[in-house]
């Protein structure tokens, strides 16, 4: 949860360069300690309400009452639920836009969320919700996309939701569906990673874990890697179980292997991510992705025609239009094959120079119903079309 919260501020430090820590208690402190880690140096001011702090220093940061600065967001980095919305509203008053302000949340790790009783997983999304957004999800009657994502977490009980989100066995789904030569090669599949024999391996792959996302090492020399922290990672990603970070339980009964797959020489660099938002059996947006999880990600949407839009969901818009790709209509046509069956899913596809169309990966809980569209309305938007 921790890394999640900053890994979001980081990301929104970096398109600002300057920023004020709201809240000069312990978690402020806890906040700045955090960023000075990063080497992050783009805090300009603590603002807090206590009087007696007035003109006090933390690390170097002076402390002011609440006010608004020009080019900067704000980061609300208090414990109290209470007192969070007691600033975020003070902050509006004072003319802040809403999508500047950011909730630092700290207080929930893996090991409380796995331990949670499931009756309270509404309440923890709610305040995980309010947090992100300032705003609560009307769970009896949810209209926006991301309202919709977190009310199908909880509700929506679909084991085939649990097999496509197994980065294992929706191959098996894909070769039903539409044939393996739209797959990665599979070297092989273990239950630990200690069973590896990487001596049997090519020189360059890619291992992952089939249990999450963005869980997985590039080697490109497998003479150059080390064996043994990779093991370690992968073994450590496997034993965590992916539903607890956001509670998107449908990961939560995967079983857990690793797998290997070739690696596809420069797609990270040099190859768009096809990402095809599918509503009621229908291909109707495709996120055009460059760089994906990369700091300096770009992406645009497009429609089924190819004429780009103008929103965005979590990464900011690309503004460089991209190439319609070769294979787009094919990538559609595949699409719906795999689609038919749901509301809404997630289908993606990677377009290779030599012309290959791969399977990437099958989403339905895009983001875990936790980032903002820009601009806010299009939330609603895609709300209706599920």
């Amino acid at each position: 949860m921790v890394k999640r919260s900053i890994d979001y501020i980081l990301k929104r430090i970096k398109d600002t360069d300057k920023a004020v820590i709201v809240g000069a208690g312990k978690r402020g402190h806890e906040l700045l300690e955090c960023l000075e880690e990063w080497h992050v140096n783009a805090i300009v001011y603590f603002l807090d309400n206590n009087e007696a702090l007035m003109g006090h220093d933390i690390h170097n940061i002076r402390i002011i009452k609440p006010c608004k600065i020009d080019g900067c967001i704000y980061i609300i980095a208090v414990d109290s639920m209470d007192s969070r919305k007691e600033f975020f509203d003070q902050l509006q008053k004072l003319g802040v836009e809403k999508r500047d302000i950011i909730i630092y949340y700290a207080f929930r790790d893996y090991e409380y969320l796995s331990n949670l009783d499931e009756k309270y997983y509404e309440d923890e999304l709610q305040e995980m919700y309010w947090e992100r957004f300032g705003k609560r999800i009307d769970w009896k009657n949810p209209v926006t996309y991301n309202e919709k994502i977190n009310w199908e977490k909880l509700n929506i009980k679909d084991e085939r939701r649990t097999r496509l989100a197994d980065k294992y066995l929706v191959r098996d789904w894909i070769k039903e569906k539409i044939g393996e030569r739209y797959l990665t090669k599979l070297y092989g599949v273990w239950d630990n990673a200690d069973e590896i024999d990487f001596e049997s391996l090519p020189n360059s792959f890619v291992l992952k874990v089939n249990n999450g996302s963005v869980r997985n090492i590039i080697v490109k020399d497998k003479e150059k890697i080390d064996k043994s922290e990779i093991c370690s990672q992968l073994n450590q990603w496997k034993d965590c179980n992916f539903a607890y970070g956001n509670l998107e339980l449908h990961y939560k009964d995967i079983i857990p292997k690793i797998i290997c797959e070739e690696y596809l020489e420069g797609v990270a660099d040099n190859v768009y991510d096809y990402n095809i938002f599918c509503f009621h059996g229908k291909p109707k947006y495709i996120w055009c992705i460059k760089g994906s999880h990369k700091p300096d990600c770009r992406a645009s949407f497009y429609d089924t025609n190819w004429e780009v839009q103008p929103f965005s969901y979590g990464y900011p818009r690309d503004p460089v239009i991209a190439e319609r790709p070769k294979q787009l209509d094919e990538m559609l046509r595949l699409s719906e094959i795999l689609c038919e069956e749901f509301l809404h899913v997630r289908v993606d596809w990677y377009n290779l120079p030599d012309g290959r169309i791969i399977f990437g990966e099958m989403t339905f809980s895009t983001w875990a119903g936790f980032e903002p569209w820009e601009p806010e309305e299009y939330d609603t938007y895609f709300g209706n079309l599920i």
